[in-house]
């Protein structure tokens, strides 16, 4: 047999049994968001559940995820995140029901808030379980720096001798949001930190040392938007 032929019979056994994964992939995302062993519920009130200090959004919003198998869920859903749980929801637009979506069947998902495209991706550097998402706040997971945000957030014990609450009738559930960052590098690895100095990023990275004096100007903690900034630079974005 010719090598041309042979090449043509693999790629006939090869092509329909990946579209058939591909397609078994979305599926078992979709099975295993709507499945009965899922949270289920009518339209969350997200501003009475605690908001934006726990969720991405207070309304439903325009997004997309990735499925294990590389399908796009997209059209027909509306998104939003659980910060909390550390969840995906969505909701079918022409159905008034929530769905939880099945960590494991998720790579990763895009929420549009307002103007911005706010990145989650898992990373299995960090979490071995593989089942936590980050916000891809600059970089690249396959490029040489990414950073990224862990932000959690946890509710308050509610103190029954607040006058304010009691006079209001206000018990809703209040929460209090912490965030870690992480900058991914391809040679040194992990570093994790909830604040960094100019001194610090300088020792974790002397080889940019240019960008860092040219990027960030003072000595105090570092904000987002330089951290950003300086992990775009070094990416070459």
């Amino acid at each position: 047999m010719k090598l041309t032929q042979l090449l043509v019979l693999l790629s006939l056994i090869w092509l329909p049994n990946l579209l058939f994964s591909q397609a078994r992939s979305f599926r078992d995302f979709i099975v295993a968001a709507s499945s009965p062993t899922n949270v289920k519920a009518s339209e969350t009130n997200f501003k009475t559940a605690g908001g934006k200090d726990r969720f991405e959004t207070e309304e439903w919003a325009k997004g997309w995820a990735l499925s294990r198998g590389s399908e796009v869920v997209k059209d027909g859903y509306a998104f939003n995140f659980d910060y909390e749980k550390n969840e995906l929801y969505l909701k079918k637009e022409d159905e008034d029901v929530m769905i939880v979506a099945d960590n494991n069947s998720v790579r990763r998902f895009v929420i549009f808030n307002g103007t911005d495209s706010i990145r989650f991706v898992k990373s299995i550097a960090i979490d071995k379980t593989n089942k936590v998402f980050f916000q891809l706040m600059g970089g690249s997971t396959s490029g040489k720096i990414a950073l990224l945000k862990l932000r959690t957030a946890k509710a308050l014990p509610v103190n029954k001798n607040d006058y304010a609450r009691n006079l209001n009738g206000d018990y809703s559930t209040q929460y209090r949001n912490t965030s870690v960052y992480y900058f991914v590098d391809s040679e040194i690895g992990v570093k994790g930190f909830e604040k960094l100095t100019r001194d610090e990023l300088l020792k974790l990275f002397p080889q940019h040392q240019a960008i860092i004096v040219k990027l960030v100007t003072s000595k105090k903690n570092i904000d987002e938007k330089t951290l950003i900034a300086f992990t775009n630079e070094v990416n070459g974005l």
